[in-house]
């Protein structure tokens, strides 16, 4: 019993305990992982996505992929899922006090259908991605009977002030490794080596430094953080806010002074409008033409395909907003009849449609609202 509840706080194995804080370590770890496995399959799904709709039917989508990436997905979560599996076990044996293998198998197989869920249909994805979050939180706030009795080690506390301040509170305590999140803050990986940060704080900033005593690390520490929290909860949102309102407000002054010593306002701001569409349509599109039934406008098939479904959504809206602006109407009314088009062929790219039995009916259906503005934006792949 002794040999079998021992401390064991490797990344990988099955046999042992391991405390609360060891197992939210290894755990970023294989977030930090597999974020490496499952970025390719987001960035498919949100190129391959032709409506809102689709992003609830993400299984479907996946069956529809590239084996290869259907290999390297299902191998990168299996890997992952084994080392997870054992972490989990560990930690429910330090809250069980014993080795339940009854309960260990239960815990086993809600980790791997939990896993697998977004193989399966939204209802039952979103179900077991529920029993997982509560059977996860879990295990990370519960007290082992094992660990529990370990003597209190003020270096494993979580440090707010290194994941706050990450790589300035790294330069200040001689931590030179939060120096990663300037390069990692730009991927997936970068919130998890935040988390990471915040998890060995404590323990880079007291090894790194020469303190006179532990209060001195305490006290230090817990000053860093009130600065740290303070500076990324009030001040730069402030900041932000303040630069936003100037630019805003400068661009404004400047359009109303301009139309104030000019004989014709309207046409100035509208000329003006019409400058600044133009210089960001020609970034996206490689012409337009507006019919009295339709707004055309022409894409590059592999740019198209290399835009995410927000980007395509961004960019079905400007090309709204430029036939609003040439047409002197209004963005709602020239979305309908708004298309994009492959430049090269001329194939539909994408559209915005509402269900005509929704506009006809005099009170429609709450559901039926729903299902019709996740469909209402429609993409499709360019050949």
């Amino acid at each position: 019993m002794i040999d079998e509840l021992r401390l064991n706080t490797k990344l990988i194995g099955f046999d042992g305990v391991i405390g609360r804080r060891d197992f939210c370590l290894n755990i970023v770890y294989l977030c930090m992982i597999g974020a490496i496995f499952m970025t390719p399959l987001s960035l498919y799904f949100a190129a391959h996505a032709q409506t809102m709709l689709d992003f609830f039917s993400l299984n479907k989508l996946f069956w529809n992929a590239s084996w290869l990436l259907k290999f390297w997905v299902l191998a990168g979560t299996a890997g992952v899922l084994y080392i997870s599996l054992s972490n989990w076990i560990r930690r429910f044996n330090d809250i069980n006090g014993s080795v339940n293998k009854n309960g260990n198998i239960i815990i086993g197989s809600l980790a791997v259908i939990g896993a697998l869920s977004f193989m399966l249909p939204f209802g039952w994805m979103l179900l077991f991605s529920l029993i997982n979050s509560i059977l996860f939180l879990t295990l990370v706030f519960k007290k082992g009977k094992v660990t529990a009795n370990f003597p209190y080690d003020f270096r494993k506390d979580f440090n707010w002030g290194a994941f706050f301040g990450t790589w300035i509170w790294g330069l200040i305590n001689k931590s030179y490794k939060t120096l990663w999140i300037l390069l990692l803050g730009w991927t997936p990986i970068g919130f998890y080596y935040q988390l990471l940060c915040g998890l060995k704080g404590n323990e880079w900033a007291y090894k790194n430094r020469k303190w006179k005593s532990d209060e001195e690390f305490k006290r230090s520490q817990e000053n860093q953080t009130i600065g740290f929290v303070v500076l990324t909860v009030f001040v730069i949102p402030i900041i932000a806010f303040l630069v936003i309102f100037a630019m805003v407000f400068a661009f404004v002054f400047s359009a109303v002074d301009e139309a104030r010593i000019s004989p014709n306002h309207e046409s100035v701001k509208m000329n003006k409008m019409e400058r600044v569409l133009n210089t960001y349509t020609s970034l996206y599109f490689e012409g337009h033409t507006i019919t009295a039934d339709e707004n055309k406008f022409y894409v590059l098939a592999k740019d198209w395909n290399g835009y995410s479904f927000s980007e395509k959504k961004d960019i079905l809206d400007m090309a709204a907003v430029t036939a609003a602006t040439e047409r002197k109407t209004t963005k709602t009314k020239e979305l309908a009849r708004t298309k994009i088009y492959n430049s090269s062929n001329g194939e539909l790219l994408g559209e915005f449609t509402l269900d005509e039995k929704l506009l006809n009916t005099d009170k429609p259906d709450f559901k039926e609202i729903i299902k019709a503005s996740m469909k209402a934006y429609t993409f499709y792949r360019a050949n």
